[in-house]
């Protein structure tokens, strides 16, 4: 969780997050730089989903296609510079990069799952996440 955010009590059982302004405006200048990193890189089916009220875990999910393994690290690592670069902010874990078949980077608030199209088809994380919303 964000030291900038605070918690509200709903009930007994259920919390909500509540963050502040700065860190939404944040979180939303961080989604812009992956989604343009992507889109330099040519990444194929860029889908942004908004889970922040479905799970705990994160806001956004960005799912994009490389069309190889090769890609697949290309697009990582533009997704890694960019952010360090424009926000000063790093990746929090990587994950998958030995296979480069399916690549996740956490970085709290959003997490980016680069995959190639046949993973992509296998594990469907669109149809997991069908009832969340589409960002934009």
């Amino acid at each position: 969780m964000n030291p900038e955010s605070t918690m509200k009590m709903t009930n007994e059982t259920e919390q909500t997050v509540v963050k502040d302004p700065e860190t939404l405006q944040f979180i939303e200048n961080l989604l812009n730089t992956i989604l343009e990193a992507l889109e330099d890189k040519q990444a194929d089916n860029i889908e942004t989903i908004k889970v922040r009220e479905r799970t705990s875990l994160t806001d956004y999910f960005i799912i994009a296609t490389a069309r190889s393994s090769t890609h697949c690290k290309i697009l990582s690592d533009a997704v890694e510079e960019a952010v360090g670069k424009k926000l000063q902010y790093q990746v929090r874990q990587v994950e998958g990069m030995e296979s480069r078949k399916w690549i996740v980077l956490d970085y709290g608030d959003i997490i980016v799952h680069i995959m190639r199209q046949e993973d992509r088809e296998f594990y469907n994380l669109e149809k997991l996440w069908r009832n969340s919303r589409p960002a934009k």
